[in-house]
């Protein structure tokens, strides 16, 4: 049996296997998409499919209005994750970064206050040094 830091060890590089590569595309590789699979690997029950398929961000505003909510971190609240200081995130742990798009931005945290997110100057996943965590969820 895996520790929970195995565990959270084990789902950030399957998340990475899956996303490192691979560009960003609106309801294929995306906040939430990338964050759903990396949950998924640590044993939650995600099911976004149920917001339907997405390709623009005015789409995923929509898909995620299914839900009944109208921000990420809305959804993430929704899963029942418990929302802790920024400063007790541990590997894998959620958080939500300031952004552009108007349904939040949201990404993996890695260590030393660094997260695995999309950034508009690179087109996959790349490492963030976000200068303001606005929330974190813990995973485990």
């Amino acid at each position: 049996m895996k520790t929970p830091l195995e565990r959270r060890h084990a789902a950030i590089e399957a998340t990475m296997a899956k996303y490192r590569d691979r560009p960003f595309a609106w309801g294929k590789v995306d906040c939430a998409r990338v964050g759903a699979f990396h949950l998924k690997q640590l044993g939650h029950k995600i099911s976004i499919s149920r917001g339907g398929s997405y390709t623009s961000a005015l789409g995923a505003q929509r898909a995620i209005k299914k839900f009944g909510v109208t921000t990420l971190p809305e959804l993430i609240e929704s899963l029942g994750l418990t929302e802790i200081p920024y400063s007790r995130m541990l590997l894998g742990d959620l958080a939500q970064i300031e952004g552009d798009s108007p349904i939040g931005t949201i990404g993996i945290y890695t260590s030393n206050g660094n997260l695995f997110g999309f950034h508009q100057d690179h087109p996959g996943l790349v490492t963030l040094q976000p200068h303001n965590i606005l929330r974190a969820w813990s995973v485990l």
